[in-house]
């Protein structure tokens, strides 16, 4: 199963700046829920979503590698953005939450390319420890794509 979507909760104001709200949202991933907080400031839900679907598709037509922005913060407010680093293993998506530090993107960072910036698949960190994955089968992600009207 796997499914990205926002919740129905209630907005919510988590920042130093109570101007600045967050969208509750969810990431279904097998039989494993992920939530997330969706900061509103440089882009609404429905940037989020089509962002999401963009991805999706991609991955489903061949690319090996995408990038699910959940938290996309203004880099002068913020430090890092939370995304899900998805990659294509043959009939399986392999996904990865990443905290990215905007200080080591390109000084011309386009979010709008955020998936050209991610590396390859690594399963080990630099430590030797195993980095947490889960996995979705393509099927699951391609009727996703079918009841969100994309494909």
């Amino acid at each position: 199963m796997f499914s990205i979507e926002f919740t129905e909760e209630p907005l919510e104001y988590p920042f130093d700046d109570a101007n600045i709200p967050a969208a509750p949202g969810k990431l279904l991933l097998g039989n494993t829920t992920e939530e997330f907080l969706a900061n509103l400031s440089l882009w609404g839900k429905s940037d989020y979503t089509a962002h999401w679907h963009r991805e999706l598709k991609s991955l489903f037509e061949g690319k090996p590698k995408v990038a699910l922005v959940v938290s996309y913060n203004d880099p002068r407010a913020a430090s890092n953005m939370e995304i899900w680093l998805v990659y294509r293993d043959g009939e399986w998506a392999r996904f990865q939450n990443q905290l990215p530090w905007y200080s080591d993107l390109p000084r011309e960072f386009d979010i709008a390319k955020m998936s050209s910036y991610i590396e390859d698949r690594q399963m080990i960190t630099a430590e030797g420890d195993r980095i947490s994955e889960w996995d979705v089968a393509m099927r699951d992600i391609e009727l996703f794509l079918w009841r969100s009207n994309v494909l």
